[in-house]
């Protein structure tokens, strides 16, 4: 596997800010940005840091729908692909479906542990002991797997490379990077940190 896209996020008190860079830190790709408690998710992506150029954006499919569809799309609203949260599966394991420019299912994205997955789901739960856990969590190196939906291959690693701030790499193979549009992948890393309530 090949590295493939850079996410560093940026804390500001009223919206999530992500670079989109390339594998060497040095290009620009694009610039995210998601106003906290949003109704209707809606997550543009810039072609710069001041934000005056829009290239693309993802948006939920319904209102207040945190297991519903989301579309990316071009400026011109031209569907690029999309994806989906997988309920019943991440009710143990978070799971992602990715999709393509026809909604067709394409691959899963899912943590890639899933011990720790289970465990951290019911240790939280546990007075005091959760509490502490949600400290050493924020630390913890989380990484997502993208695999073929038949579970047959592993296609890429969505993994968090710095400690001490939200940094993740997303790395994948040859085959995976001619299957999906990066913009898809670059929407599903920033949902992957924006919507998800880990």
């Amino acid at each position: 596997m090949k590295p493939q896209l850079v996410v560093q996020q940026k804390f500001t008190p009223l919206v999530n800010r992500y670079k989109i860079l390339s594998p060497d830190d040095k290009k620009l790709l694009a610039m995210a940005q998601q106003k906290r408690f949003a109704f209707k998710e809606k997550v543009w992506f810039y072609a710069d840091e001041e934000r005056t150029q829009e290239i693309f954006s993802f948006r939920a499919e319904k209102i207040a729908d945190v297991h519903g569809r989301f579309f990316v799309e071009d400026v011109d609203g031209t569907m690029l692909g999309g994806f989906r949260k997988e309920f019943k599966k991440s009710l143990l394991r978070s799971s992602w479906v990715l999709l393509d420019r026809d909604g067709n299912d394409v691959l899963r994205i899912r943590e890639s542990s899933k011990l720790y997955a289970v465990v951290r789901r019911f240790i939280e739960w546990v007075p005091i002991v959760g509490d502490a856990f949600e400290v050493i969590e924020w630390l913890a190196m989380f990484h997502f797997e993208l695999v073929a939906l038949d579970d047959s291959e592993r296609l890429g690693i969505y993994k968090k490379t710095n400690m001490v701030r939200d940094y993740y790499m997303l790395e994948s193979t040859d085959e995976l990077q001619n299957m999906v549009d990066w913009r898809v992948l670059a929407a599903m890393a920033v949902a992957l940190d924006a919507l998800q309530a880990r």
